[in-house]
Order: structure tokens, then C-alpha cells, then sequence
């Protein structure tokens, strides 16, 4: 009584709040638990990460057949979706779509963002895609390179991918261009330029596996199909009572390799 209704609409407002703040931290936790799942599966984590409309989903759906929402809108991806990519030489990896980027994010908005953008600081790889066609590509870069900057990730290892390629007025010379600053052209709506896509993550990969010799005992064969299937194997030698592996593997499968490596620096195999 005799409460005025500016005051009623602040305390509901304030009410709203307060529960969107719980929903938001509720879903970070939930995010939070699947990350740990993924973690412990030992295969590689990549985030496609770019300026909204800049091809991500598109490129994520062509890759790996995910039907995730791919709209020339703003915001069109706000719930991250990963799916798993296999390579033609065997090799898999998890890839990530996230929210498009924006400049001068709207500070209602930042905590969301960075809810969806949590999934970025778990990856070995960023796949930075770039509408290459777009009036203002330069600006939309150093946009996204800000916003990684601001999230800490920017010491993540990053491929650049010019999409769009073919919308552009002379396509040859953006290729050109590209090979020179050790960029991947593609037109994710087509699928020209994948297999180049797909060389250079195998590449890039390699820059963010860690080097493990280690003795592998016969009776653990899948552990050693694993370390085929997600890393990359240099050398093998058969022993007498295991395999001794030379590879690049991610971190999360060079830790528990720890003991097989100890192994086979005291048996001196």
C-alpha cells in the first residue's frame, strides 16, 4: 500500500534478475560437467570462433552433417554445439560452433557470452573463420582477435580461414593473398577448399599435441589404437612383450601415458 509504480516495476525487474542469474550459473555448470566428459576422452578440441554470419555453422554442418542452425542474423548460434569430425587418414577431432562475435558487445549481454564462450578455453585449436567477402572483414577480425584477447585464450593456437571466397570480386587474387599470410580459403556453402581445411588443422594440430615415447604392453592394444586414432604416430617398435610408440598426442592422453613412459625410460627399451 501506497507503494508507487515505479517502485513495483524496479522490484520485479530486480526479481527477473535475480532468477536469470541463477538460470545463467545453472547453465554454466551444466556446460561445465560436459566438458569434463569430453576431457576425458582423449581426441582434440577445436572452436570455430569468428564474427556472427561469418560461415561457422555452415562450415560445422558441411563437415560433419550437424543440422545446426545456419541464419544470416544476428545471433543465430547462441548454444554451443560440438560434433565429432573424422579426417581421411583416420584422425578425429571434436569441433565447436559458438556464438558469433559483434563489436561493442552490449554489457547486458556480456555475462551470456561468456557463458557460451567458456567451451573456447578448453580448446587445442581456434579456426578463426572470416566472411572474406564482407566490406568490412578487417574490422570483424580485429573485433574477435579483441574479444579473445578479453577471454584470455588468445595464447590458444589459431587457424585463420577465409569463407566466402567465391563472393568476392577477383577470387584468385584473395587466394593469392591468403597463401602468402599462411591463411585456408574455403566456401563452407560449397565445400571447395575442405580437403586444404582439413591439411592444415592436421598441421596446426601437431603445434598443440605433446611428444610421448612409451611402452605399450600387448594385453593394452585399444590404448594403442587410441593414441593412432587421435595423435600422431611417428615410429613403432614391436618388443617382445609390448610396443614402444613415438607420437604427438593431446595432453589430457599424454597424462595418462605418464606411467607407460616412466616404464619405458627405466626398462631402457
Amino acid at each position: 500500500m501506497g507503494e508507487k509504480q515505479i517502485e513495483v516495476d524496479k522490484r520485479i525487474l530486480r526479481t527477473q534478475i535475480g532468477e536469470l542469474r541463477k538460470e545463467l550459473e545453472s547453465v554454466r555448470k551444466h556446460r561445465k560437467q560436459y566438458r569434463y566428459r569430453r576431457l576425458s576422452v582423449p581426441v582434440p578440441i577445436m572452436s570455430l570462433v569468428g564474427y556472427t554470419n561469418a560461415g561457422k555453422s555452415t562450415l560445422l554442418n558441411h563437415l560433419t552433417g550437424a543440422e545446426v542452425l545456419a541464419e544470416d542474423q544476428l545471433f543465430a548460434t547462441l548454444d554451443p554445439t560440438t560434433r565429432r569430425v573424422q579426417m581421411k587418414n583416420g584422425n578425429e577431432f571434436l569441433l565447436t560452433d559458438t556464438v558469433g562475435f559483434i563489436q561493442k558487445l552490449p554489457t547486458m549481454l556480456v555475462a551470456a557470452f561468456r557463458a557460451t564462450l567458456e567451451e573456447i578455453s578448453e580448446s587445442s585449436l581456434l579456426v578463426h573463420v572470416v566472411d572474406i567477402s564482407h566490406p568490412l572483414a578487417q574490422q570483424q577480425m580485429d573485433a574477435v582477435d579483441k574479444v579473445l584477447q578479453e577471454l584470455d585464450v588468445a595464447s590458444i593456437p589459431k587457424l585463420v580461414v577465409w569463407n566466402k571466397v567465391d563472393k568476392t570480386d577477383d577470387p584468385q587474387r584473395v587466394k593469392t593473398q591468403a597463401e602468402k599470410q599462411g591463411v585456408v580459403c574455403i566456401s563452407a556453402i560449397n565445400g571447395d577448399g575442405l580437403e586444404q581445411f582439413c591439411n592444415a588443422i592436421q598441421t596446426k594440430l601437431k603445434d598443440s599435441l605433446v611428444p610421448v615415447e612409451a611402452f605399450v604392453p600387448y594385453d593394452k592394444g585399444m590404448l594403442l589404437n587410441t593414441i593412432h586414432q587421435v595423435g600422431m604416430v611417428e615410429e613403432t617398435e614391436y618388443m617382445e612383450n609390448g610396443t614402444v610408440v613415438r607420437a604427438h598426442v593431446p595432453l589430457p592422453l599424454a597424462r595418462s601415458l605418464t606411467p607407460m613412459r616412466q616404464q619405458h625410460v627405466a626398462s631402457g627399451c
